[in-house]
Formats: C-alpha cells, sequence, structure tokens
C-alpha cells in the first residue's frame, strides 16, 4: 500500500486496524471504526495509544466531534470517483471543525482528482495498485489556476 503525502514524500503505513482480539502497545497508532469508537468508547477514553478513525461517507462528521481532539487521523473511504461526498467531510473536518490532523484518502484514489483532494484540506492519499507513484506526484502540478479558495493542511 502506497500513501503519498500533499509535501511530496511516500510514506509507509504504520497503522493498524483496530481488533478486540489484538494486544495493543502504548506506542501503537490504532485505527477504529466510528461504530468501535461507540462500542468501546471507555476504553478508547483509557487508552494511550495513538488514535485514529476509519469514516464512510455515510457517516456525518458530527458522530465523530467530540472524539477530534484525540483523533490524529482521519480515514476517509473514496468508495467511487463520482461520489463526492468524502470531499466534503474533508471540508468540514478542516472549516467548521478545524480539525489539524491528517486526512487520508482511501478506496477509489484516483490522480486525476488528488489536486481537488488537497483543495479540500486530505493531506495524506493511499494509492490503488494501478496508481503510478511518480505520476501522481507530479499531478498536484497539473492544475495551476483555481477558481474557489482551496485548504492547504500539513
Amino acid at each position: 500500500m502506497t500513501i503519498i503525502t500533499n509535501s511530496f514524500e511516500v510514506i509507509e503505513d504504520d497503522w493498524i486496524r483496530y481488533d478486540r482480539r489484538r494486544l495493543i502497545g502504548c506506542a501503537s497508532r490504532v485505527v477504529a471504526s466510528v461504530a468501535d469508537l461507540g462500542k468501546y468508547q471507555k476504553y478508547f477514553k483509557r487508552s494511550v495509544f495513538r488514535l485514529g478513525v476509519e469514516i464512510e461517507v455515510t457517516v456525518a462528521i458530527e458522530e465523530i466531534r467530540e472524539w477530534l481532539p484525540r483523533i490524529e487521523l482521519v480515514i476517509l473511504n473514496f468508495d467511487s470517483f463520482a461520489d463526492g461526498r468524502a470531499f466534503s467531510q474533508a471540508r468540514i473536518l478542516r472549516e467548521r471543525y478545524h480539525y489539524a490532523g491528517d486526512i487520508r484518502a482511501q478506496g477509489e484514489v484516483l490522480r486525476d482528482q488528488l489536486s481537488f483532494m488537497q483543495r479540500c484540506g486530505i493531506n495524506q492519499f493511499n494509492l490503488g495498485d494501478s496508481e503510478d507513484v511518480g505520476l501522481a506526484l507530479n499531478s498536484f502540478a497539473d492544475i495551476s489556476k483555481n477558481y474557489q479558495p482551496g485548504l492547504r493542511a500539513g
């Protein structure tokens, strides 16, 4: 899995998915679903590991508002290249809730949309296997003029 950042770096994903059966060390980075945050909230509130959350496009950002000060990574799922809800989720996180952590795009992450994702506040991009990393990195310069203000994060 290749993840690039808007600072033109390629990084490895060192976050693990939450699994109740797995022992989690205090230095771990753990990604939970919104459902798990609600179901095991006492556990997550007491935990000392670094916390991330994965959000489906059907989830309202308001559902995780109380968790935002604790969350270091929000993963937004792009189920379809034609579905713009994850773009809106990113803007809401940055503009309404002033979220300063990392926002990662995952799923149908296409090179052609990276600049638009970045302008919405997304700063990490989990590329699909069919995407070329070099072309993806170059795609941030594809659009030279913008007609709407954008958000730059991280």
